[in-house]
Protein backbone atom coordinates (compact mmCIF):
# COMPACT_ATOMS: atom_id res chain seq x y z
CA UNK A 1 0.00 0.00 0.00
CA UNK A 2 2.69 2.86 0.97
CA UNK A 3 4.49 1.18 -2.25
CA UNK A 4 0.83 2.85 -4.36
CA UNK A 5 0.44 5.69 -2.34
CA UNK A 6 4.19 6.54 -3.00
CA UNK A 7 4.21 6.35 -6.79
CA UNK A 8 0.85 8.45 -6.77
CA UNK A 9 2.26 11.32 -5.02
CA UNK A 10 5.66 11.03 -6.67
CA UNK A 11 2.90 11.05 -9.81
CA UNK A 12 1.37 14.47 -8.51
CA UNK A 13 4.43 15.87 -7.71
CA UNK A 14 5.75 14.84 -11.97
CA UNK A 15 2.46 16.60 -12.78
CA UNK A 16 2.48 19.65 -11.31
CA UNK A 17 6.26 20.37 -12.11
CA UNK A 18 5.42 19.69 -15.59
CA UNK A 19 1.75 21.57 -15.65
CA UNK A 20 4.48 24.73 -13.39
CA UNK A 21 6.76 24.06 -16.59
CA UNK A 22 4.39 24.57 -18.98
CA UNK A 23 2.66 27.67 -17.45
CA UNK A 24 5.91 29.36 -16.65
CA UNK A 25 6.71 29.09 -20.58
CA UNK A 26 2.87 30.40 -21.59
CA UNK A 27 3.63 33.44 -19.15
CA UNK A 28 7.17 34.18 -20.47
CA UNK A 29 5.43 34.09 -24.48
CA UNK A 30 3.22 36.69 -23.00
CA UNK A 31 5.05 38.81 -21.41
CA UNK A 32 7.37 39.01 -25.17
CA UNK A 33 4.67 39.01 -27.17
CA UNK A 34 3.18 42.24 -25.45
CA UNK A 35 7.20 43.90 -25.44
CA UNK A 36 6.66 43.20 -29.30
CA UNK A 37 3.43 44.89 -29.81
CA UNK A 38 4.68 47.98 -28.43
CA UNK A 39 7.46 47.76 -31.08
CA UNK A 40 5.72 47.19 -33.73
CA UNK A 41 1.94 48.60 -32.73
CA UNK A 42 0.38 51.73 -34.66
CA UNK A 43 -0.81 54.88 -33.31
CA UNK A 44 -4.45 55.67 -34.44
CA UNK A 45 -7.58 57.83 -32.27
CA UNK A 46 -10.56 55.76 -31.32
CA UNK A 47 -14.11 56.53 -29.74
CA UNK A 48 -14.91 54.64 -26.73
CA UNK A 49 -18.04 52.84 -27.19
CA UNK A 50 -17.85 51.24 -23.53
CA UNK A 51 -15.96 50.63 -20.19
CA UNK A 52 -16.12 47.32 -18.78
CA UNK A 53 -15.49 47.21 -15.52
CA UNK A 54 -13.27 44.02 -13.77
CA UNK A 55 -12.78 43.17 -10.00
CA UNK A 56 -9.21 41.69 -10.02
CA UNK A 57 -6.71 41.56 -6.31
CA UNK A 58 -3.72 42.74 -6.41
CA UNK A 59 -1.68 42.20 -3.40
CA UNK A 60 -4.42 41.42 -2.02
CA UNK A 61 -7.04 44.40 -1.89
CA UNK A 62 -9.48 44.52 -4.47
CA UNK A 63 -9.36 46.64 -7.18
CA UNK A 64 -11.54 47.90 -10.17
CA UNK A 65 -10.06 48.08 -13.91
CA UNK A 66 -11.86 48.83 -16.89
CA UNK A 67 -11.60 47.88 -20.83
CA UNK A 68 -12.71 49.76 -22.77
CA UNK A 69 -14.89 48.68 -25.94
CA UNK A 70 -13.44 50.84 -28.60
CA UNK A 71 -14.15 51.28 -32.62
CA UNK A 72 -11.43 52.89 -34.82
CA UNK A 73 -10.69 53.41 -38.80
CA UNK A 74 -8.65 51.49 -40.71
CA UNK A 75 -8.26 51.92 -44.45
CA UNK A 76 -12.09 51.69 -45.69
CA UNK A 77 -13.33 49.68 -42.04
CA UNK A 78 -14.52 50.30 -39.09
CA UNK A 79 -12.51 47.78 -36.24
CA UNK A 80 -14.47 47.04 -32.85
CA UNK A 81 -12.25 45.83 -29.84
CA UNK A 82 -11.71 45.38 -26.44
CA UNK A 83 -8.52 46.52 -24.97
CA UNK A 84 -5.98 44.29 -23.80
CA UNK A 85 -5.19 45.75 -20.93
CA UNK A 86 -7.26 47.37 -18.11
CA UNK A 87 -7.03 51.38 -16.48
CA UNK A 88 -7.66 52.36 -13.38
CA UNK A 89 -10.18 55.56 -12.50
CA UNK A 90 -10.01 58.06 -13.93
CA UNK A 91 -11.38 56.57 -17.29
CA UNK A 92 -12.32 57.67 -20.89
CA UNK A 93 -15.72 58.05 -21.24
CA UNK A 94 -18.08 56.61 -23.54
CA UNK A 95 -18.37 59.14 -26.86
CA UNK A 96 -14.38 60.27 -26.22
CA UNK A 97 -11.80 59.86 -28.34
CA UNK A 98 -9.00 58.74 -27.23
CA UNK A 99 -5.37 57.89 -28.86
CA UNK A 100 -4.68 54.25 -28.64
CA UNK A 101 -1.85 51.32 -30.48
CA UNK A 102 -3.42 48.62 -32.40
CA UNK A 103 -1.33 45.84 -33.63
CA UNK A 104 -1.40 46.05 -37.86
CA UNK A 105 -1.43 42.47 -37.88
CA UNK A 106 -4.03 41.60 -35.69
CA UNK A 107 -6.37 44.59 -35.70
CA UNK A 108 -8.41 43.70 -32.60
CA UNK A 109 -5.52 43.92 -30.67
CA UNK A 110 -5.14 47.26 -29.06
CA UNK A 111 -4.30 49.06 -25.66
CA UNK A 112 -4.80 52.85 -25.01
CA UNK A 113 -2.04 54.71 -25.85
CA UNK A 114 -1.59 55.73 -22.36
CA UNK A 115 -1.42 52.00 -20.75
CA UNK A 116 1.84 49.93 -20.85
CA UNK A 117 0.35 46.66 -22.60
CA UNK A 118 3.86 44.83 -20.53
CA UNK A 119 2.33 45.60 -17.34
CA UNK A 120 0.34 42.56 -16.16
CA UNK A 121 1.17 40.47 -19.46
CA UNK A 122 2.11 36.56 -18.29
CA UNK A 123 1.17 37.53 -14.37
CA UNK A 124 -1.71 34.90 -13.85
CA UNK A 125 0.31 32.46 -15.87
CA UNK A 126 3.55 32.90 -14.18
CA UNK A 127 2.01 33.24 -10.27
CA UNK A 128 -0.04 29.92 -11.49
CA UNK A 129 3.26 28.60 -12.24
CA UNK A 130 5.26 29.24 -9.30
CA UNK A 131 1.97 27.61 -7.00
CA UNK A 132 2.62 24.85 -9.26
CA UNK A 133 6.36 24.12 -8.86
CA UNK A 134 6.12 24.97 -5.56
CA UNK A 135 3.47 22.30 -5.00
CA UNK A 136 5.40 19.92 -7.26
CA UNK A 137 8.39 20.18 -4.75
CA UNK A 138 6.32 20.07 -1.79
CA UNK A 139 4.36 16.77 -2.66
CA UNK A 140 7.27 14.70 -2.08
CA UNK A 141 8.79 16.50 1.42
CA UNK A 142 5.50 16.14 2.97
CA UNK A 143 5.04 12.62 1.74
CA UNK A 144 8.40 11.72 3.36
CA UNK A 145 7.46 13.87 6.40
CA UNK A 146 4.06 11.62 6.33
CA UNK A 147 5.57 8.52 6.16
CA UNK A 148 8.84 8.85 9.01
CA UNK A 149 5.69 10.02 11.36
CA UNK A 150 3.47 6.80 10.14
CA UNK A 151 6.68 4.70 11.11
CA UNK A 152 6.86 6.42 14.50
CA UNK A 153 3.61 5.35 15.17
Amino acid sequence: MNLALSVVMLGAAVLALLAGVVLAVVGLRQRREAAGFGERSEPTTAEVLESLPKDVAMAGEPVTIYYQQLRYRLGERDVEAQTMTGVEPPVPHVGEQVEVRYDPRHPSRVVLASADPVAGAGATSLALARMMLGLGMSLPVAWVVILGIARTL
